[in-house]
């Protein structure tokens, strides 16, 4: 079954960036909020909070963030996964990237390529990990995707790009049909509470810190706090920041440190 007619809302877009969440083989809030679809561990397919629409140009109102300077016109796709990564030494960490994830990962692209007239290039279809080089808008030292846990004989962010690309020409030529996704039932719990916890950094000048949701103010975060995201509801982000502290932010000022 392809995807629901309604996930691909008609829109005007350009390009589809592929990324990893940095959390469990699972999809979080967090995770539903930045990606417009996740793939999870087994191929499942999860939409994310935020249709494709929300992120055509000229952008207005909510939009998925999750590439930075390069939302406009991107759609977002991301396989739940990675955390706990590190690219050197290279450490897959307790979620690894899996061959599931990524032939799904293919066939969904497919699909997004079929229904938004997307052509299969280097500049259309890319990783987060090949925006700064292919597309030269700086990226923070994204890695997200340049090595591949179920093969660890690719590896490098061009390296891995070809490939997907490969793979999704070859879903496109193939005309190969995706399973049925399914919607998340309420928040995802992870076996590993610690493996769910996501990165993210501050976009505003400063940012309150509060007891709870729109709560008192204890705390103000600068401009480029990375700050440890434990859950996310209803526009919240409840953190830990990097003194200890726990409290609440506005999600709206957060981005997605993968």
């Amino acid at each position: 079954m392809s995807l629901p007619k309604s996930w691909l809302p008609a829109a005007t877009m350009t390009r589809v960036i592929l990324h990893w969440t940095g959390g469990a083989h699972v999809a979080s809030i967090l995770d539903r909020q930045h990606y417009h679809l996740i793939v999870e561990g087994d191929g499942n397919v999860v939409r994310g909070d935020l249709p494709i629409s929300a992120n055509r140009a000229p952008i207005r109102g909510n939009y998925a963030a999750h590439t930075l300077g390069c939302n406009s016109g991107s759609i977002g796709v991301s396989l739940a996964s990675m955390a706990g990564a590190k690219e050197s030494p290279w450490n897959p960490g307790s979620h690894p990237l899996t061959a599931e994830q990524w032939a799904a990962g293919a066939e969904i692209v497919a699909e997004l390529c079929r229904r938004y007239a997307i052509p299969v290039t280097p500049e259309t279809v890319l990783s987060h990990a090949e925006v700064q080089e292919t597309l030269g808008i700086r990226q923070r030292g994204k890695w997200d995707i340049a090595r591949l846990a179920f093969d660890p004989s690719v590896f490098g962010a061009r390296v891995v790009g070809d490939r997907f690309r490969r793979d999704v020409q070859a879903a496109l030529d193939g005309a190969r049909e995706l399973p049925a996704p399914t919607e998340p039932k309420g928040k995802t719990k992870a076996p590993d509470a610690n493996a769910m916890e996501l990165a993210a950094i501050v976009t505003a000048p400063v940012l309150n810190l509060r007891k709870t949701a729109d709560g008192a103010i204890v705390g103000k975060l600068p401009r480029g706090t990375r700050l440890a995201v434990l859950d996310h509801d209803r526009g919240w982000s409840e953190v830990r920041t990097p003194a200890g502290v726990l409290g609440f932010v506005a999600s709206k000022y957060l981005t997605l440190d993968a």
